[in-house]
């Protein structure tokens, strides 16, 4: 016995007496499969589904098609959106490039620096730091994204992190507060500091644009824009003359919030980064005219 299933996809916007004509408009995908004595055919189109079973039997010598199951799926169906048809192992799978991998969420750690101009790279004169114990920690909290469905190299990725950042300086320096400043002080005949540092704790939400692209078995991407940053927890400590860690300043006349650009590279889950923030660390006739950044790896996943 010869089985065929015919499964037809069409729109039912016309009258059932235009239905032929509609399914001769509509764009159809078949499939079919033989096996042993049996054959199968399934068309998919645009529109709801209608699915039929016919049977080939012998009636008075002659073979004929008997209609034995008709189901009909009234949810409106794309050709180019997935179904139940697509989990069969016999259809051909449409090839999807639409697999936006956002790097966004992670693990970050890098070293920390201050400048003396905007996207200035060298060391501040007014800050001396400890560039080795100067660093950053953050982790995300919170991310989500939105990919370009007609170009899925393009994505804009939203997140949330929150993290560290110390700023230590170094020799005989400390950074104090008072008369409604803060400022950088060195240690005289009276008065030694040692192992002074800055601290602070952040959230912070990039807003980055981000290309990808398949490279092998991962992709090679880049992203960049906006971040803004609230910034909490703000102390200064040091050691005098030699005694017990103390705080030596809260606030600091740290900016609360800062606004940084932040710009990310990498292969796979690992990347690199740069960070620098847009305007100084703190208020302005208040503090050291210093601007903050950073850079170092991140882990993704």
């Amino acid at each position: 016995m010869k089985t065929k299933v015919m499964i037809l996809a069409c729109l039912f916007a016309v009258p059932a007496g235009h239905l032929s004509a509609q399914q001769q408009t509509d764009p159809e995908q078949k499939t079919t499969v033989k096996t042993q004595g049996d054959s199968i055919i399934i068309r998919k189109g645009k529109g709801d589904m209608r699915i039929k079973v016919y049977e080939e039997q012998l009636e008075e010598g002659e073979k004929k098609e008997v209609q034995i199951f008709e189901g009909v799926y009234l949810e409106k169906v794309d050709a180019d959106k997935r179904t139940f048809l697509d989990a069969l192992p016999f259809i051909p799978q449409k090839k999807r490039y639409n697999s936006y991998d956002p790097h966004c969420s992670g693990v970050f750690i890098g070293f920390s620096r201050m400048s003396d101009n905007f996207l200035s790279f060298g060391a501040s004169k007014e800050a001396n730091l400890d560039l080795s114990k100067s660093w950053e920690f953050g982790f995300n909290l919170l991310s989500v994204y939105h990919n370009f469905k007609k170009n899925p190299h393009w994505g804009v990725n939203l997140g949330v992190s929150w993290g560290y950042r110390s700023f230590n300086i170094d020799g005989n320096y400390a950074l104090l507060k008072g008369d409604g400043e803060s400022f950088f002080t060195a240690g005289d005949e009276t008065t030694s500091y040692s192992k002074s540092r800055l601290r602070h704790f952040f959230f912070r939400v990039p807003v980055l644009l981000e290309w990808q692209q398949k490279a092998g078995r991962s992709k090679v991407f880049f992203n960049a824009g906006p971040e803004f940053e609230i910034r909490h927890g703000v102390k200064s400590f040091s050691r005098i003359n030699g005694g017990k860690k103390q705080t030596v300043g809260k606030g600091m006349y740290v900016h609360p919030v800062g606004v940084n650009l932040l710009a990310q590279a990498g292969y796979g889950d690992i990347g690199i980064y740069l960070r620098y923030s847009t305007y100084g660390l703190f208020q302005k006739n208040k503090g050291p005219e210093v601007t903050p950044y950073s850079f170092g790896v991140a882990w993704y996943w």
